[in-house]
């Protein structure tokens, strides 16, 4: 009686223990994994991270910030093995077709409210960058301006008794005569020449700004029935980093930092010229707030030189594989939040950037040099994109086999001297780009001679009625 007594009271410990781990457990937090690389919001997203699990308990917040080189390196191969992060943006090497055509993404409006979608400024969310036939499956972080835009830091121009440079020839001359007065202590320019993508937003911008007819970002355009990375313009802005690497006017290290650390030593008054984007003026108020600098244009290579405005970003999605689709709608409609959080609000009022949810520019744009950002952003103009042409062409690019070299690596090797002769890459480049565009057109039965814009004169900026004129 007594064994049977005790095991009868074993059995009861062990149910009511079992009882309390179940209990234990069902009271565990949600862990949602969060990966991207807004280094530049980092801040402000710690105290929104901090906030948004006071007021949401059941979840924690494991953020994990990476370089945009990084995370396309590391997160898609995870994502392809089915263990992702629960939130993501869409990687820079590809596009909304093709991690559509993936199965990456959820149906986000099956979780967020309507409200919540209402909420994002008219024309921020995109069929083709954000949605895909009508489906929603990614948003844009911030509000579409150009990243290619110069700081300059005025107490180096000034010691050196300079100007801000307008042309081509100015801005070498420049960067020459600073690195001859820095000694060492600051160079011309400065770079994330480990980054693929700075190098290439670059080179891209200069030759643009010398009037090539060249898409914005990696999108298709051709010229004459070719790619255009051999033109003029591209020669013209080819010859300009060449020149500044040559002379020595290139800070010493770029081909082996990153972007953020371009970004720092900028501040640190170690260069006279960035190319970046909004991003950096949040950082440096917070980092360096005593930083004197201003806000140019890229100078002009030719006379119809331009800088293009640029496609709506698009940027976090809802994993398919995540168990908590739920919480990551909660997650997003508080990042977005245009009263309950003040994430949106903070990041405008910093200059870190525009915000794409209505009411909350107006309001909170109050910092000075972003102003100057935002008006030089103004002066970019629209150009001819195939899409707007043929929302087919989406398509595309999904299935459109990128080129080796890319203008990125050739970019890259220009800033780190890996290559003597850049118009004979370019030459390689535009005759493989031209090759896999008529493949994708052909394989998908587009008409590839819509990837040429007749009617565009490369300085002036396309407008509705152009694309009109073309049907």
């Amino acid at each position: 009686m007594k064994t049977t007594r005790f095991l009868l009271s074993l059995m009861l410990v062990l149910t009511l223990c079992a009882s309390c781990i179940t209990i234990a457990a069902a009271d565990e937090p949600i862990v949602l994994r969060v990966t991207d690389w807004s280094d530049s919001t980092l801040v402000y997203r710690e105290q929104f991270h901090k906030e948004f699990m006071e007021k949401n308990p059941d979840i924690k917040i494991e953020y994990t910030q990476l370089t945009i080189d990084q995370f396309n390196s590391t997160v898609v191969g995870a994502i392809q093995n089915g263990d992702g992060p629960d939130l993501f943006p869409v990687p820079t090497t590809l596009n909304l077709a093709s991690v559509v055509n993936e199965g990456w993404y959820l149906d986000m409006e099956q979780y967020v409210s309507p409200e919540f979608v209402a909420s994002f400024l008219d024309g921020a969310l995109v069929e083709g960058v954000h949605r895909k036939n009508g489906v929603l499956y990614t948003l844009p972080e911030a509000g579409s301006l150009s990243n290619s835009m110069l700081f300059y830091n005025k107490d180096i121009l000034a010691e050196c008794g300079l100007e801000v440079p307008t042309t081509f020839e100015e801005f070498r001359e420049a960067c020459r005569v600073i690195t001859e007065k820095g000694a060492g202590n600051y160079y011309g320019l400065i770079e994330g020449g480990k980054q693929a993508n700075r190098c290439e937003a670059l080179l891209r911008a200069l030759a643009q700004s010398a009037g090539a007819k060249l898409s914005i970002s990696a999108r298709a355009l051709t010229v004459d029935g070719r790619a255009p990375y051999d033109s003029e313009g591209m020669k013209l802005a080819a010859e300009l980093l060449q020149g500044i690497v040559e002379d020595g006017s290139l800070y010493p290290d770029t081909a082996s930092i990153t972007a953020p650390e371009a970004r720092e030593l900028f501040a640190q008054g170690k260069a006279a010229f960035l190319c970046q984007g909004l991003w950096c003026i949040g950082t440096w108020a917070n980092d360096h707030p005593e930083l004197n600098y201003g806000v140019m244009t890229v100078p002009k290579g030719a006379e119809n030189g331009y800088v293009a405005t640029v496609e709506p970003g698009l940027w976090m999605g809802i994993y398919a594989n995540t168990k908590y689709p739920e919480a990551c709608a909660r997650y997003l409609e508080a990042l977005y939040s245009a009263d309950e959080y003040h994430y949106q609000a903070d990041v405008v009022k910093s200059g870190s950037y525009v915000s794409v949810i209505k009411g909350i520019n107006e309001e909170n744009m109050v910092d000075p040099i972003m102003k100057e950002y935002y008006d030089a952003a103004m002066t970019c103009i629209d150009i001819p994109v195939v899409t707007s042409r043929d929302a087919k062409f989406y398509d595309f690019y999904g299935v459109v086999v990128g080129s080796t070299p890319s203008l990125a690596s050739i970019a890259q090797g220009i800033l780190s001297q890996a290559i003597d002769e850049p118009m004979d890459y370019l030459s390689m480049l535009a005759d493989a780009e031209t090759a896999a565009w008529k493949t994708a057109c052909s394989t998908l039965g587009l008409d590839f001679a819509e990837l040429e814009f007749t009617n565009w004169v490369a300085g002036q900026a396309y407008t509705a009625e152009d694309y009109a004129a073309l049907n």
